[in-house]
């Protein structure tokens, strides 16, 4: 008994949770969700991403999480570069269908500082909305002392069962990349729903989405001909709740600079172990993750945790033309 209103217990704090933004153990694969100002960041002219995430499909308040994310660079300037990107995310859980989904644009204007560092800032604007729907449940009242009647009023005073608002966000990053070396760092801050938008499902105006904080940062830095020593790190605030996320691993390459694998293992704070595996090859990376669970949740899920694959396509930048000096870092 005191393990069934254990497992209750937790399936209803997970599904309160589903009021917070969402998040990706791979997010160094979706980089637009945690900094605007990574608009634009990478070597390329134009990338596209998309990332799911599967977790806890063995208790009742299971999730599915998708992102999409698309950004390329429209204009340089000497030593300044101007990026766009558009982002789309969609989670679902539950038998209500509680879900979670946000539409937006972001850019980023970034100032090459030499030859090997860069500062970004970025902004965004998005549509946020949760919503449910409650066909998928039943209600006492709808009991007619025999069998269940779903045409029977469920007399639930429900204000509305969607909210929809606008959300700002902002940021700032810092890229080091020195030409012709596989070394790479970013780090930088990201503020999400900056205005506190409104999304619930009464007519409380006080309760807003509150701001959430993303600090991040990942290292690459080769080791040999064949070898890279990779380290990630993210830390989270968005209201009471927090998520800090730290790891590390090694990338071999197969075929120098075309094709390599990547191992790592994370950890996220009193929640989970994340072994992942990464391939890279051409413009392309495909990432696949997996959430051992080791929270006081494992008490329903039994170290199960969540299913995450990811992929990102990468445009190859145009050779420069001779008669032009670029700007090496962009």
């Amino acid at each position: 008994m005191l393990r069934c209103l254990t497992t209750l217990l937790l399936c209803c704090i997970a599904a309160f949770g589903a009021a917070q933004d969402l998040h990706f153990s791979q997010f160094y694969l979706n980089p637009l969700q945690i900094n605007p100002a990574q608009t634009g960041v990478f070597k390329g002219d134009l990338r596209a991403s998309g990332i799911y995430r599967s977790q806890w499909t063995s208790v009742p308040v299971s999730y599915r999480t998708f992102g999409g994310a698309a950004d390329m660079k429209i204009l340089q300037r000497g030593s300044n570069l101007l990026s766009a990107g558009l982002q789309v995310q969609h989670d679902r859980a539950g038998d209500a269908g509680l879900q979670w989904t946000q539409v937006g644009l972001s850019g980023a204007v970034a100032h090459a500082l030499n030859e090997t560092m860069a500062l970004s800032a970025g902004f965004g604007l998005a549509l946020v909305q949760r919503a449910f729907d409650i066909s998928g449940l039943t209600f006492k009242n709808q009991w007619n002392d025999y069998v269940f009647d779903p045409d029977l009023p469920s007399k639930e005073n429900l204000n509305r069962s969607s909210g929809l608002s606008p959300s700002l966000s902002g940021g700032l990053n810092w890229h080091f990349s020195p030409a012709g070396s596989r070394t790479a760092v970013n780090a930088g801050v990201g503020a999400f729903h900056l205005n506190r938008p409104k999304v619930s499902f009464d007519d409380n105006p006080e309760e807003r989405l509150p701001m959430r904080l993303a600090v991040h940062a990942n290292f690459t830095l080769p080791l040999n001909e064949f070898f890279d020593l990779v380290v990630f790190g993210l830390s989270q605030r968005m209201g009471k709740a927090q998520e800090i996320v730290g790891g590390a691993g090694a990338r071999f390459w197969l075929v120098t600079n075309e094709t390599a694998l990547q191992f790592t293992l994370a950890n996220r704070a009193g929640d989970a172990i994340i072994p992942a595996l990464q391939y890279e090859k051409g413009n392309w990376t495909i990432g696949v993750s997996y959430d051992i669970n080791i929270s006081g949740f494992d008490v329903a899920t039994g170290r199960r945790g969540g299913f995450e694959v990811a992929a990102v396509y990468r445009t190859l930048p145009a050779p420069p033309v001779k008669t032009f000096k670029s700007c090496p870092i962009f």
